[in-house]
Order: C-alpha cells, then sequence, then structure tokens
C-alpha cells in the first residue's frame, strides 16, 4: 500500500471502573496514524463511562475518538457487532477496557499485517500477565495460538488466538458478518474465520499487559466448580453452553460459505454437533422427564455418548 492504512483501535469496557482508566491512556498514547480510537461501553453500571468520557474530554492527540454507550446491557458479541459496524478501519485491534497495550502495539501489528510475504488475517501476540494492581507476575503467556487438528471430529477442534491481543482484516467482518449474540468468546469465531482465509500470524513479544482478575471472563468459567451457589452455577454452565452452540453455528455459516459446499464431512460433522449441543441447551429449561428424553435421545445420535451423560448429571440429576 503507499499509504498507511486507517485502523480502528477498539476498546470495550463493561463495569471496570478501577481499570479503565490504564486502558484508555494506553490507548491515546498509541504511536500509530491514522488511528480512530473506539470507546464502546456496554453499559456499564459504575462509573466505567463516566470516566471514559472525562478522559475523553480532556484528550487532544492526533486520534479520531468515538465514544458509544449501549442503551442497555448487550453482551460481548453484540457490543463487539455494535462496534465494528461504526468503525472504518481496514484493520480492527481489539482491547479490553481492564488491560494495557503499549505505545507500539498498533504499530507492530500493522507491520505484521501488511508484510505479503506472509499474509494473515488475524495477528496477535504474547501478552505480559498483571495483576488486579498492575503489577506483572512474572508471567508472559506464549500460548496464544491454536489451529485444528484436522484428524479429529470437528467438536474437539480447537481453533482461537487469545482475544486480548488479536487484530482482524475487515473482511472477516464484513464478509462473514456479525457473530452470534451469544458467544462469549469472540476469539473462537474470528480466528477460525482467518484461518480458512489467510491464516493467523503471532507477533512473538509481548504487546498486552493483560490484567488477571476475580472478575475476568475466563477466570470465572475456569473456576465454575468452586462457586458455592448452585444457581449461579447453572447460569454460568448454561451461558457456556450456549456460547459453544453459538460458536458451532458461526463456524458451520463461515465454512459453508467459504468452501460453497453443504455435504462434506466438516460440514455434517458440524450439523451433528450443533443438534447435540441444541439438546444439551435445551436441558437447562426442561423438566427432569423431558431431559432425560434429550439424554437418551443425543445416547444414540453420532458422537452423542459425552452429551448424554452431561444431560443426565445436570438435567436429570440435577448436578451443577
Amino acid at each position: 500500500m503507499s499509504e498507511k492504512p486507517l485502523v480502528s483501535f477498539m476498546v470495550f469496557s463493561y463495569n471496570q471502573e478501577g481499570f479503565i482508566k490504564d486502558a484508555i491512556m494506553s490507548a491515546f498514547e498509541q504511536t500509530y496514524e491514522p488511528l480512530e480510537i473506539i470507546f464502546s461501553d456496554d453499559c456499564s453500571q459504575d462509573r466505567t463511562f463516566e470516566i471514559i468520557k472525562e478522559q475523553v474530554e480532556k484528550y487532544q492527540g492526533p486520534h479520531k475518538i468515538i465514544l458509544n454507550r449501549n442503551e442497555k446491557n448487550m453482551g460481548l458479541a453484540e457490543n463487539m457487532n455494535g462496534a465494528f459496524a461504526k468503525s472504518s478501519g481496514e484493520f480492527l485491534i481489539m482491547a479490553a477496557g481492564d488491560d494495557i497495550s503499549i505505545p507500539e502495539r498498533t504499530e507492530i501489528l500493522v507491520n505484521r499485517w501488511l508484510d505479503k510475504s506472509s499474509p494473515a488475517d488475524l495477528v496477535c501476540s504474547y501478552c505480559q500477565e498483571i495483576d488486579v494492581n498492575a503489577n506483572p507476575t512474572g508471567l508472559i503467556d506464549k500460548d496464544v495460538v491454536f489451529l485444528p487438528d484436522k484428524k479429529l471430529h470437528v467438536s474437539n477442534w480447537q481453533c482461537g488466538a487469545t482475544g486480548a491481543t488479536s487484530s482482524y482484516s475487515r473482511k472477516l467482518f464484513d464478509k462473514y458478518g456479525p457473530i452470534d449474540p451469544n458467544i462469549i468468546a469472540e476469539d473462537w469465531i474470528f480466528s477460525f474465520r482467518a484461518w480458512i482465509e489467510s491464516g493467523i500470524a503471532c507477533v512473538e513479544e509481548p504487546l498486552v499487559k493483560r490484567r488477571i482478575h476475580d472478575g475476568c471472563v475466563s477466570v470465572i468459567h475456569k473456576n465454575v466448580r468452586s462457586i458455592t451457589s448452585s444457581k449461579l452455577r447453572k447460569t454460568i454452565m448454561r451461558k457456556a453452553t450456549r456460547g459453544k452452540l453459538g460458536r458451532a453455528n458461526e463456524w458451520l455459516k463461515a465454512w459453508t460459505h467459504k468452501h460453497q459446499q453443504t455435504d462434506d464431512l466438516v460440514s455434517i460433522q458440524l450439523r451433528q454437533w450443533i443438534d447435540l449441543l441444541k439438546l444439551e441447551s435445551n436441558g437447562y429449561d426442561s423438566e427432569r422427564i423431558q431431559a432425560l428424553k434429550y439424554a437418551l435421545k443425543s445416547f444414540f445420535m453420532p458422537g452423542g455418548k459425552k452429551t448424554a451423560a452431561r444431560i443426565f448429571v445436570r438435567h436429570v440429576l440435577r448436578f451443577y
């Protein structure tokens, strides 16, 4: 490209008043130009959005600022969909409201994306882990990319790049459309889209300081079994199952759109997986007898024995 492309640096926030100023300042300090910074707050119930407005009003730097606050809480996926629709950049960089990007992050990611000798539609990086007070924990996370093993059934595929470090070609949104509202981890979706397009690249240096605290989605889902309230555990598990169903639907949509066929092995396995996930998801709102029917039905479906076991334990025995 003869001219530097416009890039959209997107900061997504929700109830992060204790951390958001660090994220704001690191966005303002990005060295790359031309850059538009989009702050998209998902109707925070604390002072997160007020802090964003205060800092934006003080800002006198070169970057264009776009400020958005959803009228109601939409969830991560819908918040991203809305921000993507408002953006104009050819390259989209993700930033969480509790993380910190180094000033050169955008510039480094863009340079890698523009390297046509090794094309990639998703560029991520290593990240440095920090604690709730922004102190380094000593961990540099290098395991940020996971690609599918085609020898496995599609339900066992891993396709992801750590969302906190990721950036995407705009075509991953324009070509494949908004992501399913039930998605709780967008990295599984855009990584899959990038994998079937030009691929995924990783910058092998930490460009993001990723904050680990009890409010992180990844921490909540990782430690769900330690939650004492069975009602809360059920709520979290329901969201996870519906998120997995959303992921399978997104993968099928992307795969069939890219390959223009619906009768190949991957498409067939995805549809089978979706049918099982629908039964598992429906079980959360069913009576025990209906849940038992779901378990029996899934047991006799291809690859359904593990799903049947989960349905029986969670929705028949009600052990969440």
